[in-house]
């Protein structure tokens, strides 16, 4: 994201250094300039797609991981509690920490999936903030590029 800004902010930096006319609020640019910044943003924009594709990838594994943490720690659970069935209650007692153990289980991924889930979201929020940011500028400045028609 930091090499989209840093083309944003110098193609801010044209603008605002721009030859004002003396009418308006119009002002001379280097279209091959700014074309050429377009063109870099254009570039960067791909790997910052790329990036939150990857998050995405990232929160798929996560969750991928914890659901067989999850049936690992059922499992090892379910085969503790069946070593220890000769008395009911070491039985009673195995079938209640394996529920516990469970709960756990469900909850942590509960949890991995949920910040997975918001950090994708985070990611995905600010490129489409940067994105709608670069549009603006761009439709500003193609607007400030076309002639005005008298009234």
């Amino acid at each position: 994201m930091s090499e989209v800004k840093h083309l944003l902010a110098r193609l801010d930096d044209m603008v605002n250094q721009a030859r004002r006319l003396p009418w308006g609020h119009q002002a001379l640019v280097d279209v091959d300039s700014i074309r050429t910044l377009v063109q870099q943003v254009r570039h960067a924009l791909p790997e910052e797609v790329r990036q939150a594709q990857w998050v995405i990838q990232e929160r798929d594994r996560i969750i991928q991981e914890a659901g067989r943490e999850a049936d690992q720690l059922m499992n090892d659970a379910l085969d503790r509690a069946r070593a220890l069935a000769g008395d009911s209650q070491v039985m009673k007692e195995a079938q209640a920490r394996g529920q516990e153990i469970v709960k756990e289980a469900e909850k942590r991924a509960q949890e991995i999936h949920l910040g997975a889930l918001a950090y994708a979201d985070e990611v995905l929020a600010n490129l489409d903030e940067q994105i709608a940011k670069l549009q603006n500028t761009v439709r500003e400045n193609r607007q400030s590029l076309r002639p005005r028609t008298s009234a």
